[in-house]
């Protein structure tokens, strides 16, 4: 390997010599400074990392520093004098002149004070890319132009490297997505598998009961010796309770699986409200107080289904409170609540209060509420449901479809 750094600075000084012996030399830029600048200015030039080059007007190489000599794999010597396309990769190896004279018509850079990406081309013929910025310097009548030179060899491998990880971590985002999605899935599967199998097992044991005693009656009457009428008459009575029992858990099945689209239209929830607590019975030992922010509270939803909600939970809050308690309507601008002074419910319950088949009461379905959230839900209604045991529960349902009377 030559010794680059000597080679390049006597190279340099060489030319410089016979610029100065003859009359058509070009001007050094170094002739115009001071020993101490003109040392400094070698010494930036033997010790910067990147490859400095200057050329002439016509492309001729006069000065390199070491680093040029390195990354090229050329001796100083023998580039001082050569067109600084021996350096490039075509087209630009071709077309470099012809760059450079437009410039010097036209005035119009393509390179010159534009810094950009190239190919350079080493002396054993390898390609390497390289970043090149170029400045033109003036020197009296002078011009040349510098060029800077860096090896971008391992930030173009860090970038294909950086875009393959990408890709990669790409591939792989996309396969866990699919993962999860196949995932969720399989566990709304097993969720609707689970819940098939709880309503099945509660439907079960609703409609059991009433057969078990359907089928003591029928047994009695089909084996008694000499039933009276009175007895007869008890036992289809038993049968027609028990008839109508299961004809009710399959009216509420049905109407679950249907699940009719609200028909929805703006709706005095208030006045409905009115109209359902009107054809209950609220027993005695039962205070209701009403206290309405305003008279009226609009909502878009289908009056038809927040009656049947209306009911059920009135009818729980009743039920709550079989020795009496108080029962409050509270509204405001798009909410309603409901609040008893009832038994509550506990937290493990209220988990589970909405769930299909399940019932804090021993005689409940536990399919009211489930049907009053589907409905909720359907007409674009929020509910919320708070409750302490032994304290009360209220029930908070939040109108999201807004009448013109909710504003």
């Amino acid at each position: 390997m030559p010794d680059h750094d000597s080679k390049s600075h006597a190279a340099s000084s060489d030319h410089e010599s016979r610029d100065r012996e003859s009359p058509s030399a070009d001007p050094k830029p170094s002739e115009t400074l001071g020993p101490q600048q003109h040392e400094l200015l070698g010494a930036i030039m033997q010790t910067a990392v990147d490859a400095i080059i200057v050329i002439n007007r016509r492309g001729q190489i006069s000065h390199l520093n070491p680093a040029t000599a390195v990354m090229f794999g050329y001796d100083s010597e023998e580039l001082i004098g050569q067109n600084v396309s021996l350096l490039m990769d075509q087209p630009d190896r071709d077309q470099h002149d012809g760059y450079l004279q437009h410039y010097q018509d036209t005035r119009q850079a393509k390179i010159i004070g534009v810094g950009r990406e190239v190919t350079g081309r080493r002396h054993d013929g390898t390609l390497f890319p390289v970043h090149l910025a170029v400045s033109e310097i003036k020197t009296g009548s002078e011009t040349y132009y510098a060029g800077i030179v860096r090896d971008i060899s391992d930030l173009k491998q860090a970038q294909l490297e950086l875009a393959e990880s990408n890709r990669l971590l790409e591939q792989r985002v996309r396969e866990r997505t699919e993962q999860l999605r196949q995932i969720e899935a399989q566990l709304a599967r097993a969720e609707r598998l689970a819940m098939l199998g709880e309503i099945s097992g509660g439907i079960a044991h609703e409609v059991r009961n009433p057969l078990n005693a359907v089928r003591t009656s029928i047994y009695y009457l089909l084996n008694a010796t000499q039933p009276t009428a009175q007895k007869q008459a008890e036992h289809l009575q038993r049968i027609d309770r028990q008839v109508t029992k299961i004809d009710k858990v399959i009216r509420t099945l049905t109407s679950i699986a249907k699940g009719p689209q609200p028909n929805s239209a703006a709706c005095d929830l208030i006045e409905l409200l009115d109209d359902v607590i009107d054809s209950i019975t609220v027993p005695a030992s039962i205070s209701l107080e009403k206290r309405l922010e305003q008279p009226e509270l609009i909502a878009d939803v289908d009056a038809n289904q927040m009656a049947i909600v209306f009911r059920n939970l009135l009818q729980n809050a009743i039920e709550a409170m079989p020795d009496g308690g108080q029962l409050v309507i509270e509204t405001s601008t798009h909410r309603m609540r409901l609040i008893d002074t009832g038994m509550g419910i506990t937290a493990e319950d209220l988990l589970k209060i909405t769930e299909p088949l399940f019932s804090t009461k021993s005689d409940g379905m536990g399919l009211g509420l489930s049907i009053c959230m589907a409905l909720l839900q359907k007409n674009n209604v929020d509910a919320n449901i708070t409750s302490e045991p032994g304290q009360g529960t209220c029930f908070e349902l939040t109108f999201l479809n807004q009448g013109d009377g909710g504003r």
